[in-house]
């Protein structure tokens, strides 16, 4: 029975709910490390623990092999550093200067832009009416979440809030990249990722940020150890549990909880504020990303 023919199931809701959690959540423990550290070092500890989790998960399962010499090095390292590495960093210095809600209700951006990449680079997912007026809502929603922003120009408000925009479309156009390899898994991909980002980042943080994890709270490690093992390697394990469980289109489901649950651990673990923008901003992107997702889509033939 394939996918579309099977109905979603309990434990795929369940599946689905946990994923909103742990990657709603990430916001949330990217805030609290880089309060107590630095962008730098936010991103290497994350890839660090992220790669070593994920490569490990790869070792024990036999998953690891692959034929080195037949990869597209340079497409895979651009999607490395442009998907994970640039993103990472952006997110975490953002979140020096904005509520870890702002980041999550921005990261609605995303499949918006993947959208918009999808027709105007790899042309294989054309633009109908309804997605473009999909979109159209989406940057609407984005305006009034910058309203705070925009009235302070020039401040570190907006600079954060256009640093999170162009890392969602890292995201998306690392996303856009991946279609058309055959010849890597996407576990692996994500393990020569998160490798990858952990040997640039690593240095950098060391020689611009001299970080001392000695001296690190026990919340900053608790932080970190969520995003590499949980928000990283077992959520990306998960992730492909629910894709072979209820497909690709089920598990896009996500992206409308992602942002309601970073808002909410923003406000109960943080002592975030709600404002009449971020919950007006919260709906929109939310309707946007309903009418780009449930409109139909022209294919190239």
């Amino acid at each position: 029975m394939s996918h579309q023919d099977r109905k979603p199931q309990s434990l795929d809701f369940l599946i689905l709910l946990v994923l909103s959690v742990i990657w709603g959540s990430a916001f949330g423990a990217i805030k609290i490390a880089v309060d107590g550290s630095a962008p730098f070092t936010v991103v290497a500890a994350r890839t660090i623990i992220g790669g070593v989790g994920i490569c490990f998960w790869l070792l024990i399962t036999g998953r690891w092999r692959l034929n080195w010499q037949g990869l597209p090095w340079a497409r895979l390292c651009a999607i490395a550093l442009l998907g994970t590495l640039l993103p990472f960093f952006l997110i975490s210095w953002a979140e020096q200067f904005v509520d870890s809600s702002v980041a999550g209700l921005l990261n609605g951006t995303g499949p918006l832009i993947t959208v918009l990449g999808a027709h105007f680079i790899t042309r294989d997912e054309l633009l109908t009416k309804g997605r473009l007026i999909g979109v159209l809502v989406g940057l609407g929603g984005i305006a009034i979440l910058m309203y705070d922003g925009l009235a302070q120009l020039g401040g570190p408000s907006i600079l954060a809030q256009l640093a999170l925009i162009l890392a969602f479309s890292c995201y998306a156009a690392g996303n856009l990249m991946v279609r058309g390899v055959r010849t890597i898994t996407p576990a692996q991909l994500t393990g020569f990722s998160l490798v990858l980002s952990s040997v640039v980042a690593l240095p950098l943080a060391y020689y611009i940020e001299q970080p001392e994890p000695a001296r690190w709270s026990a919340s900053i490690w608790a932080a970190l150890l969520w995003l590499g093992l949980v928000s990283t390697a077992f959520a990306f394990s998960l992730r492909y549990v629910l894709i072979s469980r209820a497909g690709a289109g089920f598990m896009s489901n996500v992206g409308y909880t992602i942002p309601m649950v970073a808002v909410v651990i923003g406000v109960v673990f943080l002592g975030e504020t709600v404002t009449i923008p971020k919950l007006v901003a919260l709906l929109v992107i939310l309707g946007s990303l309903y009418i780009t997702r449930h409109t139909g889509v022209k294919l190239r033939d």
